[in-house]
């Protein structure tokens, strides 16, 4: 029953009916989907005798009592009406912060990290059960800067609300800039309340937003002032949207290799077109050879980035172990440019009409980055591979 990260025992108290619709999933698939997204394999472990169960449920249902099959290895306990991120239950996993035990904010047990030889081979009654004498999360409702929800009333539209409200309040980014914190986190969770019991998945707001993007490009190329302003406007209101799927994908559980590689993509693209459209406007103050040959190194300098950065954050983990200047000064490079405070920046610009400036500073800073980060990830890629034998 242990599949490769170790097992996840999902808890069905008796009160609780799985099917509880939250934030656009059952209970019981949030449950199943944040196991699966911390690499457990589920089982279901049903405290109400003779209950049927979803036809979705899939894995077999046992009880407390019955013998767990492996003779060693990680196992999660958790409750299926328990709010969080996938990112709590890796952390968990990980034992990231050293808990093993972790309070919702109605005071209960809500997650536990153990082993099965600590459980003597059997399913435990409860999670308070396998939490005896473990280390406990010092703050309820928390596992470090995760929140931990509890959804015993979301069965009324009032308690759904405040929960979903809780969880989207604890989404933030930990590569959020200044502009996300003050402004497009306070539009993005009321848009992102609205939208989580609607089918609506986080790719398509995604999409959403490029093709917005590329509007917004059309319009900073016009002539004027006030035509470009508003293509700025738009361009900011693409970084509510950025938000917005990111609170999506994290709120309803659907994170995916595939959504984060076209979250980078649709950005990369993004930049791009955004700087294509002031070329575009900065023709009559540069001459078109010269916009044409800027908007040009711009966007190679944009798409080297892309594969830098793409090829950097694969690979965290590993140079993030070598612990010099070049991992620290790297991360704080990827955290400048996934940063969405260049959306303010260019407002200012077409507010001002330095379009052409700012056009020939871009495309030379772009290409100072990408050389940059690719030295420093080649540097801290070194030194990760050298750190172990020292």
């Amino acid at each position: 029953m242990t599949g490769s990260g170790g097992s996840a025992l999902i808890y069905i108290p008796p009160a609780v009916d799985p099917a509880t619709v939250f934030g656009g999933r059952t209970l019981l698939d949030r449950a199943l989907a944040l196991a699966a997204a911390a690499g457990l394999q589920p089982q279901l472990i049903d405290c109400s005798a003779g209950r049927p169960l979803p036809s979705s449920a899939g894995p077999t249902t046992l009880r407390p009592g019955a013998p767990l099959v492996a003779a060693e290895g990680l196992v999660l306990l958790l409750r299926c009406d328990v709010g969080c991120v996938a990112g709590a239950l890796r952390d968990l996993a990980a034992g990231v912060s050293g808990e093993a035990v972790a309070y919702d904010d109605a005071g209960r047990v809500a997650l536990v990290r153990t082993t099965v030889a600590a459980l003597g081979a059997v399913v435990p009654p409860d999670l308070e059960a396998a939490a005896h004498g473990l280390t406990v999360a010092p703050r309820p409702g928390w596992l470090g800067s995760r929140r931990i929800v509890a959804l015993d009333a979301v069965t009324t539209p009032a308690g759904r609300k405040r929960a979903e409200t809780d969880l989207l309040n604890a989404l933030d980014n930990p590569r959020d800039g200044i502009v996300d914190r003050v402004l497009n986190r306070h539009l993005s969770r009321p848009l992102s309340r609205a939208l989580l019991s609607l089918p609506v998945t986080p790719n398509q707001i995604t999409i959403a937003a490029l093709l917005l993007a590329f509007v917004a490009a059309a319009a900073l190329a016009q002539p004027g002032i006030a035509t470009p302003v508003l293509g700025a406007l738009l361009l900011q209101l693409t970084a509510v949207l950025d938000c917005v799927d990111g609170e999506i994908a994290r709120a309803k559980v659907l994170e995916t290799e595939w959504g984060e590689w076209l979250d980078i993509t649709s950005d990369t693209f993004i930049h791009v077109a955004t700087f294509l459209g002031i070329a575009v406007h900065a023709w009559p103050e540069l001459g078109s050879e010269t916009a044409k040959w800027l908007g040009g190194v711009f966007a190679f300098g944009g798409l080297a980035s892309f594969v830098v950065v793409t090829r950097a954050e694969k690979t965290e983990q590993r140079w993030q172990r070598s612990g010099g200047w070049q991992g620290r000064l790297l991360a704080t490079l990827l955290a400048t440019l996934t940063t969405r405070d260049s959306s303010v920046l260019v407002l200012l610009v077409a507010a001002a009409g330095l379009q052409a400036p700012f056009l020939v500073a871009a495309a030379f800073a772009a290409q100072l980055f990408w050389v940059g980060a690719l030295l420093l990830h080649t540097s801290a890629m070194r030194g990760a591979r050298v750190s172990p034998r020292r």
